[in-house]
């Protein structure tokens, strides 16, 4: 019998495949936000070196979610810790009153950065940003566009300046 809707916390998944009886005299890492990755199904290929995940997929991190109709997760093999994550198909990514919008993702977990592709445009307020290829940093709150252009709207005055006349 499957669940039509599951819960599956990605850092757990990863700490139970790299958990080993040693594990508890090594020094502890610094404590990480979990990445939390809600889908209608899970599929997990060559003994958890990549899952799969399709149906109404969210990602939640720090802040950060990331929505798509399949995304893909890929672990280091040595660490088990997440490498990369893909995401295709209708993907929002939203933090902090920002939306980036693509038809492709790829999330980088080492450097904390997102690259956008197929339709890529970035929302905020009324303003908009396109481009080929966005990258978000995600660390550093900047990004590079890449073949892109601008939509700004900027406030109209409400009368003309002394001396000139509107047309």
């Amino acid at each position: 019998m499957s669940r039509p809707y599951f819960r599956n916390s990605l850092l757990l998944a990863a700490a139970l495949l790299s958990a080993s009886p040693s594990d508890a005299a090594r020094p502890q890492k610094p404590a990480r936000e979990p990445i939390v990755i809600t889908s209608s199904r899970m599929e997990a290929d060559k003994l958890g070196d990549r899952v799969t995940f399709t149906g109404n997929v969210m990602l939640k991190k720090e802040g950060m979610t990331i929505s798509s109709d399949t995304m893909v997760v890929f672990y280091d093999v040595g660490s088990k810790d997440i490498r990369e994550i893909e995401a295709q198909g209708n993907v929002v990514v939203r933090k902090e009153g920002r939306i980036a919008l693509s038809n492709y993702a790829s999330y980088y977990s080492r450097e904390e950065k997102i690259v956008l592709t197929g339709d890529a445009r970035i929302i905020e307020s009324q303003n908009q940003l396109g481009g080929e290829k966005i990258t978000l940093f995600m660390r550093d709150d900047r990004s590079i566009v890449e073949g892109g252009k601008v939509l700004l709207y900027q406030e109209k005055p409400d009368h003309a300046p002394e001396g000139k006349k509107r047309k």
